[in-house]
């Protein structure tokens, strides 16, 4: 079978080019100006025919990006095209409104601040940005590196507040063992996940790497987690004392950086009695 030339490929390619192009047409078309649309005056708006129009309004409202009124029978963004802005604007402004935060954090802890965020898949967490203690030993955090949702702080902490229809591939895992106190058990991930949504906050000790434990505490939006602002540190220097100052210096920086994007972070009840494992 002869193999398809580049010309070939690119004629196949053309249609769903197209399609893309015209559903982001659609997309823009809805403004603060005109949020709402028909099918017919939406068509001639786009000068497109009618039934393309038809079809593609179908397969938007079908992924959510767009919900029609069941009275006037007219268009307007949906859940899902709110979400994707809303995970926009905060994604594209994050780094930036974190790094003083972070800082001040990691002066006030003398730990490795880290801010943490889900990958493209939402199956990972991402690093998004770190900054470094003072201290000659010390957490080393490569902003970009990638760990599993079920095993650290501030993995624990996006996967504890993400929509609870997204927990379940996770849960049925299988749960990688990465250190010695990895939860690997789903029924144990699940208690755990529900105490960290109880009291606001994530812990971990040994979860990725030996001697190592965190604290993390999400920033939220309405119905979706953004991001963790968290520490990480060696347990040398891991005391009850010093894990409830800790505690509140995390949320203090997740607050700072939740207040300047306009999301929130859930209330934090902090530890009392003995922490340390």
């Amino acid at each position: 079978m002869p193999t398809p030339t580049r010309e070939e490929e690119a004629g196949a390619a053309r249609p769903s080019l197209q399609v893309l192009e015209r559903a982001f047409a659609i997309l823009e078309a809805f403004t603060e100006f005109r949020p709402e649309w028909s099918t017919s005056d939406l068509a001639r708006y786009l000068e497109l025919p009618i039934p393309t129009v038809h079809r593609l309004l179908a397969a938007l409202a079908r992924l959510g990006y767009v919900s029609r009124d069941e009275q006037t029978r007219r268009f307007r963004l949906g859940g899902a095209a709110i979400q994707l802005g809303e995970r926009a604007r905060a994604v594209s402004d994050l780094r930036a409104v974190a790094l003083l935060p972070l800082r001040r954090l990691s002066e006030a802890t003398d730990e490795t601040a880290l801010l943490t965020v889900l990958s493209t898949q939402r199956d990972r967490s991402v690093c998004l940005e770190r900054v470094e203690s003072s201290q000659p030993l010390r957490l080393s955090v490569q902003p970009g590196s990638q760990l599993p949702l079920h095993a650290g702080a501030s993995q624990k902490a996006l996967l504890a507040f993400m929509p609870e229809r997204e927990l379940g591939p996770v849960l049925a895992g299988p749960l990688e063992r990465l250190c010695t106190a990895t939860i690997t058990e789903p029924g144990e991930l699940r208690r755990d996940l529900a105490a960290i949504r109880e009291h606001g906050w994530a812990s971990s000790y040994e979860e990725t790497n030996l001697g190592v434990w965190g604290i993390a505490v999400p920033v939220i939006s309405e119905d979706d987690v953004v991001c963790a602002v968290g520490i990480a540190g060696p347990d040398a220097r891991l005391s009850d004392e010093g894990f409830r100052n800790d505690v509140s210096s995390v949320q203090g920086a997740a607050l700072a950086v939740a207040r300047s994007l306009g999301l929130a972070v859930p209330p934090v009840a902090l530890p009392t009695g003995r922490v340390i494992p």
